[in-house]
């Protein structure tokens, strides 16, 4: 703090106290540690970004061996600290000691709108020094707090943020600005994805499928061509949201009314509506990381477009956040910290441009001051005008336009080359050319290649990967790839051999992922080539068994590929489908390395909803077969178990069973179903196929706790396709058993248990009888004695009976 000053008072000379805090104070040799150094005052100017701050801070540090080491010329932050790290190398303790070697305010970079603390400047602040803090440094390393291995089984949201590791698969679908065209759509590396095609839920979206009656074989309406319903669509945090009405492609330029607003927001893994409201009608999702001195943390917006402005409301509430008005066009991309960036080039004016969505300094709670660090956009209305983040100048010579944006990295762009359309140009001149985005050297040309075309084949950009650190050229007339080094622009293979006749026409995807160059389009072949030598790897064929079902050849359209977690998901469909449309047209899930099919259902791509999306391990996309929403990914499952209630004999057999069922939202009690059958078994479940007889169930592992408490195995079972399984089994030991019955997990479904009891009593023991014989004689005076009698009582009925007469 600061005493009250007048402006008029001569300069003052003012005390300091200096201190230091060391993290941790025990650490293992070579292991890193944290040191902070500051002072009991801020610099009286300092104020955000602007103003003096303390300067040439010293670190005198001692080692166990009594040599001393000095660090300095740190500067502080506005806040008046500084902070530094520091690596031990020998056994024993160092002593730590902060210098401040005394400052005369100066007056830098003064706020021109905040003459805070300015009646300070000239004023010294004398030397001082801190206390001394002592680090031991032992020869064993202390531990890092334990990783949270990743989940073998299902897990949800929210997730515990002491869980950092699992942010490889809990990724989010933004749902790129530029939709349908924008090359990531094709790409999820953060999740993991379905290894079979289990459904976890079917939506409706809107009526679907077979109309019947009068309208004979005809389905309703499935938004293509140029009305593509469920759209964008966009998931966060294990949210799924996506508007009410279809979209119109071209409203805005034939001068239509746009579609109205209504949004979905489903819970993902149960399709479960959370909430809708008709606020507005989303057209993309930001997760914005806001950091500063004073706040830390994502925020999560959804936002709609109506022209140049742009209105964002919150993920969670659907509250209103802000508006930004006046957003100037540009190529779309997404900036490190989750801000929607704007790229322009102007070729006539040799600038490179940035605009961002975060970066206009009204959003802030104030211009200067602690509230400049403070993210507070909250009921404002803002021009975008003030957002641009950078503007440099560009080499002259740069003509064209940008095909891909590396944010941080690099820009490629191109002129000259051409596009698949109706009418091919030939391709002569054209050039490629790359741009620095590395700070400090934005806009520099990293490279330029000009090239010739022979006037009669189109060349067109095809895709970039800064992983791969290639980017590829195709042309549709010849259908080949050409690749090239992202780095220097020169060319490392190609061309490849042509594709199928087919996929010389609009449609045809290329994707450059996990070293791959994936391409498909109207021959319904996808082709996987290494990206880095553009050799052929493998192909496959979504073929068509039926008599002129493909009206296009002998496979089924590839309309749309999604490339995540080692699969390759190739969507069949087409732009403008006949109605009724072609049966059996599919999902087909391929591995990436090896071509091979993991799994296949049908289901129609709808081209203009176009994009589906996947996040958390769940892939969701509209089948336009039924205009329904499905959910595919591995379901929750219960197992049951029953066994004798009465106690069994010992030396008898035990008769154990019970059931193995799915409880995912859109199956709850159904059976569960082996991998192998499962493609079949979701058709029946949510397609109206017939069941398919021959189904198996799961394997079910039986375990016991006997009598004298040994854990032990007695042997599986396989549940039927009633999810009903049984065993048989004779125990060999009196007591009470304990019995497990775990199904372990599969591709489809995960792992569950159940336990129950029985016993098994002690053999009763029998009286031993008399072991010595009775005399034979016994036996026949006995025996005689009882005919005696007999007669006796014979003889005495008969004569009751004559006096009775009388």
């Amino acid at each position: 703090m600061h005493l009250i000053k007048k402006t008029a008072d001569p300069p003052w000379t003012l005390t300091t106290f200096a201190y230091i805090s060391i993290a941790p104070q025990t650490i293992g040799v070579n292991q890193q540690m944290l040191v902070y150094m500051w002072l009991q005052v801020v610099p009286p100017t300092a104020s955000g970004d602007y103003g003096d701050r303390w300067h040439d801070f010293t670190l005198e540090i001692t080692r166990p061996d009594g040599t001393v080491e000095t660090k300095g010329g740190y500067d502080s932050d506005p806040i008046g600290f500084a902070s530094a790290t520091y690596t031990p190398t020998q056994v024993g303790e160092y002593q730590f000691k902060f210098i401040f070697p005394g400052q005369t305010i100066a007056g830098e970079n003064l706020d021109p709108n905040d003459p805070t603390g300015q009646e300070y400047i000239g004023d010294y602040y004398k030397p001082s020094e801190s206390e001394i803090e002592t680090l031991t440094v032992q020869e064993d390393p202390v531990p890092t707090y334990p990783a949270t291995p990743l989940p073998p089984e299902g897990w949800s949201r929210p997730i515990d943020a002491n869980h950092r590791d699992w942010w490889s698969i809990a990724g989010n679908w933004l749902n790129a600005p530029g939709r349908n065209w924008a090359p990531p759509n094709g790409y999820a590396p953060y999740t993991n994805a379905p290894a079979t095609s289990h459904i976890l839920w079917a939506k409706e979206l809107t009526f679907g499928g077979l109309v019947g009656g009068e309208f004979v074989e005809n389905s309703f309406h499935c938004g293509n061509a140029y009305e593509g319903k469920w759209v964008p669509p966009v998931i966060i945090a294990g949210r799924l949201y996506y508007n009410k009405e279809s979209d119109d492609i071209y409203a805005g330029m034939q001068g239509r009314t746009m579609p109205g607003p209504g949004v979905y927001c489903v819970d993902l893994r149960t399709g479960e509506e959370i909430w809708y409201t008709e606020k507005f009608r989303v057209e993309f999702g930001q997760i914005y990381m806001y950091n500063s001195p004073n706040q830390h943390g994502a925020l999560a917006y959804l936002w709609e477009v109506q022209g140049s402005t742009w209105n964002c409301y919150d993920a969670y509430t659907t509250d209103w956040v802000y508006t930004i008005e006046n957003v100037p066009g540009g190529t779309h991309t997404v900036g490190p910290d989750g801000s929607i960036y704007r790229y322009q080039l102007s070729t006539q004016n040799d600038r490179l441009t940035v605009w961002s969505n975060t970066a206009m300094p009204e959003l802030q709670g104030s211009p200067t001051g602690t509230g400049a660090w403070q993210w507070r956009p909250g009921d404002k209305v803002v021009d975008a005008s003030s957002g641009y983040i950078l503007n440099v100048t560009i080499p002259s010579d740069i003509t064209g336009g940008i095909n891909r944006v590396f944010p941080g990295d690099k820009i490629i762009g191109s002129s000259g080359l051409g596009s698949t359309g109706r009418q091919y140009i030939g391709t002569e001149d054209y050039s490629i050319w790359c741009l620095s985005l590395e700070s400090g050297r934005e806009g520099t040309q990293l490279w330029k290649k000009d090239g010739t075309g022979d006037g009669e084949i189109t060349l067109e950009f095809g895709d970039a990967n800064a992983e791969d650190e290639v980017f590829t050229m195709w042309s549709a007339q010849t259908r080949q790839h050409w690749g090239y080094d992202l780095n220097t622009g020169n060319q490392i293979w190609g061309p490849t051999e042509s594709q199928a006749a087919w996929d010389m026409t609009v449609g045809t995807t290329k994707y450059l992922a996990d070293g791959k160059l994936i391409c498909g389009g109207y021959a319904g072949i996808a082709y996987c080539y290494d990206s880095a030598t553009g050799e052929l790897e493998w192909t496959y064929k979504v073929e068509c068994p039926y008599y002129l079902e493909s009206k296009w050849g002998s496979n089924y359209i590839i309309d749309h590929i999604l490339i995540s977690d080692g699969k390759v998901f190739l969507f069949c469909g087409e732009h403008s489908p006949d109605d009724p449309k072609e049966r059996g047209s599919p999902i087909a899930c391929v591995d990436i390395e090896t071509g091979e099919e993991l799994w296949v259902i049908p289901f129609y791509c709808g081209h203009w909803a176009k994009n589906p999306a996947i996040a958390d391990g769940i892939l969701v996309f509209l089948n336009t077969y039924d205009n329904r929403i499905y959910g595919f990914g591995p379901g929750d499952t219960k197992v049951t178990v029953e066994a004798p209630l009465l106690g069994v004999p010992s030396g008898c057999s035990v008769m154990i069973r019970g059931t193995v069922t799915d409880q995912s939202s859109g199956a709850v009690d159904s059976p569960a179903i082996s991998d192998e059958d499962m493609d079949q078994w979701m058709q029946y479940l949510y397609m109206q196929y017939p069941m398919p007889t021959g189904a198996k169930g799961v394997d079910v592992t039986i375990d016991v706790i006997d009598g004298n408490g040994n854990y032990r195995n007695i042997g599986s079972a396989v549940s039927d396709i009633n999810g009903f399984y049984s065993m048989s089994w004779m125990p060999d030991i009196p007591g009470k058993y304990t019995v497990i019955a775990t199904f372990e997990g599969s591709d489809s479904y995960w792992s569950s248990y159940s336990e129950t009891a029985f016993v098994v009593d002690e053999a009763v023991s029998e009286p031993a009888p008399d072991s010595t014989p009775a005399p034979m004689t016994d036996t026949y005076v006995m025996g005689f004695g009882v005919a005696i009698l007999v007669l006796v009582a014979i003889i005495g009925i008969v004569l009751i009976m004559m006096m009775r007469k009388k």
